[in-house]
């Protein structure tokens, strides 16, 4: 398999679901680590080596974070595909020192680098800003297992895979989002931990 079908591959086995939510704009997203969670077992599987790079540039006295995101074929050391993405780092950011502000423009490109190469939409992310609610349960899955909550109807009342989604999250010691197995085994572990 050459590189190009390696990432194929990839590209069509890659769930990288939206688990971090902005209560402000009452949306869920996805960040660099969330896809980075998900993408690292496809490239053991499939014998490839993710590097991120981050380089700074300067344009009109602005400065712009650049990442690269490069996959190696690592059964073919010469055979590599990478994106590159930018992101401006803002003059001043209240309540930022300028590493804290080079940091979540790094986060910020490095994501938009990963959603080039592995090809992840985000039409429905808070870049657009659009706050519609999904009718597609894959943006509500158990942190551990990956399987997606489903709506459920009790006493009469209906409630949406996304209810059941915040529900998981709130009974969590983590506040993570965990199916029912999931959450008992969490806590069986915790428990272990705190003897």
């Amino acid at each position: 398999m050459n590189i190009y079908e390696k990432l194929l591959e990839i590209q069509n086995e890659l769930k990288a679901p939206k688990s971090q939510y902005n209560k402000f704009g009452k949306y869920y997203y996805r960040n660099c680590e969330d896809i980075l969670e998900a993408v690292k077992p496809l490239c053991k599987k499939h014998k490839v080596v993710l590097i991120i790079t981050d380089d700074i540039e300067s344009n009109s006295n602005r400065y712009y974070v650049k990442a690269t995101a490069k996959l190696v074929d690592v059964e073919k050391e010469d055979s590599e595909i990478s994106v590159n993405a930018y992101a401006r780092e803002e003059e001043n950011k209240k309540g930022m020192d300028g590493s804290q502000v080079t940091g979540s423009s790094s986060s910020y490109a490095r994501k938009y680098a990963l959603n080039g190469l592995f090809n992840i939409d985000d039409t429905k992310d808070s870049d657009t800003t659009n706050n519609e609610k999904s009718n597609d349960n894959t943006d509500y899955i158990c942190c551990d297992c990956k399987k997606a909550f489903n709506a459920v109807e009790r006493e009469g009342k209906t409630y949406t895979a996304e209810d059941i989604y915040n529900m998981a999250k709130k009974k969590s010691p983590d506040g993570k989002a965990r199916c029912k197995i999931c959450r008992a085994k969490f806590e069986s572990k915790e428990n272990e931990i705190n003897e």
